[in-house]
């Protein structure tokens, strides 16, 4: 399979997710506008040139995190990135990635990283943050390592979302249990790999 990045945006979820269930995969990066090796816009393959873009080896081209992440989730080893489907846990997996989608990354840290939103717009964006990140307190609070029982995709979508904190302006330390769960993600192994490895692009960029 084929996988579209832009270093350290949301994308560094699938990067995580592929060193995790030790799959093989082909990474490219990409910025919206470019033209791809093959001469096709970017756009072509993510209509909206958002990443994580995916195309597989079947000839299936998925956009949105979520169906990205789900897919490479079911093609790892049974509970490696998800739990069992039609299970409990699967369904609340697919309830956090949702919430990260929605609560987190489009509607608070989409407009703070974006250039086209004006003082009001981010100002609203810092005060949405609030209930999503009490939400995560009371779930870390309680002593939880993950989302749900074990590791899984969602896990690695929150933990790029939460890279982008400081740069966006959000303020993590009014949220511990989170900050110290973020600190604990950053340090499992292959998320430790997926951030060595964007690094160096990031900062090519």
């Amino acid at each position: 399979m084929k996988l579209y990045f832009i270093p350290f945006a949301c994308s560094l979820a699938t990067r995580i997710a592929v060193i995790e269930a030790e799959l093989d995969a082909d990474f490219v990066q990409v910025t919206p506008d470019a033209v791809l090796a093959d001469g096709r816009p970017f756009r072509t393959v993510s209509p909206m040139g958002y990443v994580p873009a995916l195309e597989t080896e079947a000839g299936v081209t998925l956009t949105e995190g979520a169906a990205v992440l789900s897919y490479i989730a079911d093609l790892a080893a049974e509970g490696v990135l998800a739990p069992p489907l039609v299970s409990d846990e699967r369904y609340r997996m697919t309830m956090w990635l949702n919430f990260v989608a929605t609560e987190l990354h489009k509607s608070v840290f989409a407009p703070l990283m974006g250039r086209a939103a004006g003082p009001e717009e981010r100002a609203a964006a810092k005060a949405r943050a609030a209930r999503p990140f009490a939400v995560l307190e009371a779930h870390f609070t309680e002593g939880r390592p993950f989302l749900v029982d074990t590791f899984s995709v969602a896990d690695a979508y929150l933990l790029a979302v939460l890279n982008w904190c400081e740069h966006a302006g959000v303020p993590i330390d009014e949220w511990q249990a989170v900050k110290a769960w973020r600190g604990a993600m950053r340090r499992r192994p292959s998320v430790a790999q997926a951030m060595a490895e964007e690094m160096p692009l990031l900062k090519a960029a």
